[in-house]
Formats: C-alpha cells, sequence, structure tokens
C-alpha cells in the first residue's frame, strides 16, 4: 500500500482542466439524459461503449483525466436514485460498466469505477469473468482488502478523497480524434431502451422503473410520441426491463 499525492476530485464538468482531474458526476450530466440505468435497459447494450467513447471524448477535451462512475450493486426498488445503478441483473450490470469503460479508455480517459457503498459480489464476480477489473474508488482500505479476496485486483485503487491507495497515478496521452455526432447517439440510446412494464398500466413513466406503463429516458415529445404508441400496441418496445 502507498500513499501518493492526492487526485483533484470534482463534482462538476470543468470548462478547462490541468493535472490529474477526476470528475465524478452522473452520466446524464455528460450525456444528456442517458443514465446508467438508460445503457442497462437497452435493447442493444453495445450502444454502452459507444457512449463510453463520446462521454470519453467531451471530458478528455475539458482535460479530464479519470470519469468516475457505476455501482457494484444491483438496483433495488428501495434506491433513491434508480438511474445511478444499471440493472437488477449483476450479469447486465458488469456488461455495461465494462463496455462504459472500454470506450472510456478508447477516448484516452482513465475509467474508474465507483465501488463506494453496497456490493454485489455477482457483479464483482461477472467483472472479473470479463477481465473488466478496471481502476476504482473506494471508502477505505479495508474496503479494497475485501474486494481483493473476492478475487478483483487492479492497478489503481483511491478512495473518496482523491488519495491514491494503491499503485501510481496514470494518464492517456491519447484521444479520440473521429468526429462524434452526440445528438443522433442520444437519441439512438434513448429510442432503444423504451421498455414495456406492464400494458394495463396506462402511463408514460420517465425515469421511474416501478410505476408501471412504458419506460423512457427523456420526456422528449419524439420520444414521448414513441412511447404513447408502444403503449398502444402500434409499434414493439425496444428495451428490457431493468
Amino acid at each position: 500500500m502507498s500513499l501518493f499525492p492526492q487526485i483533484v476530485l470534482i463534482d462538476e464538468i470543468p470548462e478547462n482542466s490541468t493535472g490529474l482531474v477526476a470528475v465524478r458526476v452522473p452520466l446524464q450530466n455528460v450525456l444528456k439524459d442517458v443514465s446508467l440505468l438508460c445503457l442497462g435497459s437497452s435493447g442493444n447494450l453495445t450502444l454502452a461503449k459507444d457512449v463510453g467513447i463520446a462521454v470519453g471524448k467531451i471530458l478528455k477535451e475539458k482535460g479530464v483525466t479519470y470519469y468516475v462512475f457505476g455501482s457494484f450493486d444491483v438496483l433495488r426498488i428501495t434506491d433513491t436514485d434508480p438511474l445511478a445503478k444499471v440493472s437488477t441483473s449483476p450479469y447486465i450490470t458488469a456488461q455495461v460498466l465494462s463496455l462504459l469503460a472500454e470506450g472510456l479508455s478508447t477516448a484516452g480517459v482513465v475509467p474508474v469505477f465507483s465501488a463506494a457503498g453496497e456490493v454485489n459480489e455477482q457483479v464483482i464476480s461477472a467483472l472479473i469473468t470479463r477481465k473488466a477489473t478496471y481502476p476504482m474508488m473506494v471508502e477505505s482500505v479495508e474496503k479494497y482488502e475485501r474486494l481483493k479476496r473476492l478475487g478483483y485486483t487492479t492497478t489503481l485503487v483511491i478512495d473518496t478523497e482523491g488519495n491514491v491507495l494503491v499503485g501510481k497515478p496514470l494518464r492517456f496521452s491519447w484521444a479520440y480524434e473521429k468526429e462524434i455526432d452526440y445528438e443522433s447517439l442520444r437519441r439512438e440510446v434513448l429510442e432503444n431502451s423504451i421498455v414495456l412494464l406492464d400494458r394495463n398500466v396506462k402511463k408514460i413513466s420517465v425515469n421511474d422503473p416501478w410505476s408501471g406503463g412504458v419506460l423512457v429516458f427523456s420526456d422528449e415529445e419524439w420520444l414521448l410520441k414513441i412511447a404513447q404508441d408502444v403503449l398502444d400496441g402500434r409499434r414493439a418496445p425496444t428495451g428490457r426491463t431493468p
């Protein structure tokens, strides 16, 4: 174990940053309306990698080195912020987290999984199986020791204050040079995450996986029209129940 100088943790997207800056904001604050739960509810999970590249490109251009995201727990009905979880399934949770991390890495931003809070051991096992043991943030050295006992080891561990507990700070030198149509991507993701929860409940639920009806992840008019068609049986749903 070692303790290196603190990485600067910020809870907003900077206009321009230098040094070793880690951003810790909800995914939908970077790419509008595209939350972790939205990705986990998608009928096309591979879009998570494209989102990772897009989010990484946005952050890289702001000088961000690390993006802290995710949860090692699954969605529960007691969650006060369901958008911060991926799915009730530990396997879908691991798949989306690993694809997002792969996309961020492609764009030159170091992905850091947030392992704070509850940990679902099946999520850990699924990440290890996928060889997706990326850097992570924990509350304490004791938390990392517990994750190591579960088989999760990685090259960089920081705590929730930005102190480096394991490894050395790193920075990816590359950036993603291709142009990205962010609006087209977000619309594709949103349109692939229209979930029929209960046709007998005649409502459209925005960002609420527990209210029934049709679940969507934006209140934009174009998406609500599609959701109404799904509710009325004129179109098939595109997403999966969280």
